[in-house]
């Protein structure tokens, strides 16, 4: 359900957020699922709620985040709505998120948190955009649980190590490379170097979509082959905190990212760690990027 749809039901039948749930498309992970990801389903729902029942501008700004950037109302309202959701919860886990940096809450393990991402898309009115959650230890290597939420239509990809990706309780997996039928999603526009438009010329079709956490799913789904993104501007690297959770459920399908040297990426959990990146399915497109 779109936001303007979702204030129109609003003004026919007033309800509470709880009492919306039936009408958006959002999958729930059994509660016997293993380790952590009920948790993450629980907090993008949170998310999701917040977000729909936003009644402010989604571009006002409001302040700095721990990147440096502007912080947008609807990034705020996401990441309140998941740090508010773990005090009353009294869950002991530490938390990277853009806006707020690292937040040290006496726990073993890390949230690595993008309240939003894809914040611009979302401020045009572009409907796509997620929230991007992923739990480990210091370091991308160590992300054990992962799950990315689409904002918009309610889809849930998410992930466990060694468990397998999935979407909706589908079992997501790369798709075979085939030459003829190539679909790239490259990062484009003022600030991205020569080369991308290089390797948009590559795939027989390009998408854009400007946020790394769905783009690198959809490469796990099998809808793309390839999503590359080089920027010659530093401040529009990608940060961990954008992909910590989709890297984990890329290489749960059979994908693999990889830096532009196409050495494995690894990333720690920390604000001034940020990479271009290749998220690849089938190891053979990779023979077509130069």
């Amino acid at each position: 359900m779109s936001r303007l749809l979702y204030k129109r039901y609003l003004r026919q039948e007033p309800l509470s957020y709880p009492d919306i749930r039936p009408h958006i498309h959002i999958y729930q992970i059994p509660l016997l699922a293993h380790g952590m990801q009920p948790l993450l389903v629980h907090l993008a729902d949170r998310v999701q709620g917040a977000v729909m029942a936003f009644g402010g501008r989604y571009d006002e700004k409001i302040g700095k985040g721990a990147y440096g950037l502007s912080t947008s109302a609807i990034d705020k309202v996401a990441e309140d709505a998941v740090l508010d959701e773990l005090d009353r919860l009294k869950e002991k886990l530490n938390v990277l998120s853009e806006e707020a940096g690292f937040i040290d809450r006496g726990g073993d393990m890390t949230l690595v948190l993008d309240p939003v991402d894809g914040t611009h898309n979302a401020e045009r009115g572009l409907p796509i955009y997620s929230t991007s959650m992923a739990i480990g230890k210091d370091s991308m290597e160590s992300t054990t649980f992962a799950l990315v939420r689409d904002l918009v239509s309610g889809k849930t990809y998410h992930a466990t190590k060694g468990k397998g990706a999935f979407m909706d309780g589908l079992r997501l997996h790369v798709r075979t490379f085939s030459e003829d039928d190539t679909l790239f999603t490259v990062y484009l526009g003022i600030n991205a170097h020569e080369n991308a438009y290089k390797v948009a010329s590559r795939g027989r079709r390009v998408r854009s979509l400007g946020a790394a956490s769905l783009d690198m799913c959809i490469v796990a789904s099998g809808a793309a082959d390839l999503y590359y993104m080089n920027t010659k501007a530093k401040h529009a690297e990608l940060r961990v905190v954008d992909i910590a959770a989709s890297a984990l459920i890329l290489r749960e399908a059979g994908g693999e990212v990889v830096d532009l040297n196409r050495s494995k990426l690894d990333m720690p959990y920390h604000t001034k760690a940020t990479s271009n990146l290749i998220a690849y399915g089938d190891p053979r497109v990779m023979e077509l990027i130069p």
